[in-house]
């Protein structure tokens, strides 16, 4: 048996209840390493008890945008 192929995808979604900040478009200030931290911690959870689940990695938050 053979290691399952790993393939990345995109995901894009709204926050509505995070006001967005100049402070989100620059990846080493600290309200935009804390809020990656956050969702990322989110989504690993919503992704690990979803169908996708037993084979999924880990995801990446890449940015934020207004």
């Amino acid at each position: 048996t053979t290691a399952a192929a790993l393939e990345r995808f995109t995901v894009n979604f709204t926050i509505t209840n995070l006001p967005y900040t100049s402070d989100l478009e620059n990846p080493d200030s600290a309200k935009f390493r804390a809020t990656q931290r956050v969702m990322n911690t989110l989504l690993d959870r919503l992704l690990k008890e979803s169908s996708i689940g037993p084979v999924f990695q880990g995801c990446e938050t890449t940015g934020f945008r207004y």
